[in-house]
C-alpha cells in the first residue's frame, strides 16, 4: 500500500514563520499609530499579534529593531506611490508639486501607516541618511534644472521633509475643516516658492498637481486659487 507524499517539513515551517512575521508587523503597525514605540510592551505587541513571545525574538531583537522595519516598509510604500504618480512626469517642478500631493492623498487613504510614518522616521533629518536616498537624488535632480540652480542639496532636503510632515499630520488632525485639496495647493505654493521657483510658475503647477492627485475639481478650490489662496 503506497502512502500519500508529505510536504517537506521545512516547507511548512517558512510558511509558518512568514505568518507569524507578518502577523507581527501588521500588529505593530497598528498600535506604533496611536502611540510611540517606547509607550509599547513586546506583550502587548504579541497579544495583538495573537502569537506566542517567544515568536518575537525569533523574528527581531528587540523593540528599535522591530520599529525600524515598520517605518522603513511604511517609508517604502509612501515613496512607491510618489513614483507611481511621477513615472512619466519629467518636470522638476511638477514632480516635488505631486510628492507632495501624494504624501497628502496617503495620510487620506492609509491613515494607520501616516501615523506610523511621521513617527517613527520623524529623527531622519539629516540628508545623507540611507532613507532619504530618493528624496536626496530629487532633489539633486532639480538642481540641475534650469528652474531650481541655486537650490542647496541638505536646504531643499531638509525644506521638502518638513513641509510633508506638517502637512501630512495636519490633514490626520480630527479638528482640521481645510479640504486636503486646498491644503495641498497651499502647501505645495510654499514649498515652490521656498526652493527658489519663479512666483509667476509657483501657482499654476501646485494646481495642477492637486488637481490630478486629489481630484481639486470643486468650486471651493478654484475660489481659492482665483483669490490668491485668501
Amino acid at each position: 500500500m503506497k502512502t500519500a507524499l508529505q510536504p517537506p517539513m521545512p516547507r511548512r515551517i517558512d510558511r509558518r514563520r512568514a505568518r507569524t512575521r507578518a502577523a507581527l508587523l501588521h500588529a505593530g503597525r497598528a498600535l506604533m499609530a496611536q502611540r510611540d514605540v517606547d509607550g509599547l510592551s513586546v506583550d502587548e505587541i504579541v497579544a495583538a499579534a495573537d502569537v506566542a513571545k517567544g515568536s518575537f525574538y525569533n523574528h527581531f531583537a528587540d523593540k528599535e529593531v522591530f520599529a525600524r522595519e515598520i517605518g522603513a516598509a511604511v517609508r517604502r510604500q509612501a515613496e512607491e506611490a510618489v513614483n507611481a504618480a511621477n513615472a512619466i512626469i519629467t518636470d522638476p517642478a511638477q514632480r516635488l508639486a505631486r510628492a507632495l500631493c501624494v504624501f497628502i492623498r496617503f495620510a487620506i487613504e492609509h491613515r494607520d501607516s501616516a501615523q506610523v510614518l511621521w513617527r517613527l522616521n520623524s529623527g531622519a533629518t539629516m540628508a545623507d541618511a540611507p532613507v532619504n536616498r530618493g528624496l536626496r537624488e530629487e532633489v539633486v535632480r532639480a538642481r540641475l534644472s534650469h528652474q531650481f540652480k541655486d537650490l542647496e542639496v541638505e536646504t531643499g532636503v531638509l525644506l521638502i521633509m518638513g513641509i510633508i510632515v506638517i502637512s501630512m499630520r495636519h490633514v490626520l488632525e480630527e479638528r482640521a475643516t481645510t479640504p486636503p485639496v486646498v491644503v495641498a495647493t497651499r502647501m505645495a505654493e510654499v514649498l515652490l516658492r521656498g526652493l527658489g521657483l519663479p512666483a509667476r510658475q509657483v501657482r499654476s503647477v501646485a494646481a495642477r498637481a492637486a488637481a490630478d492627485l486629489l481630484g481639486a475639481t470643486d468650486a471651493k478650490l478654484s475660489g481659492v486659487i482665483a483669490h490668491g489662496g485668501e
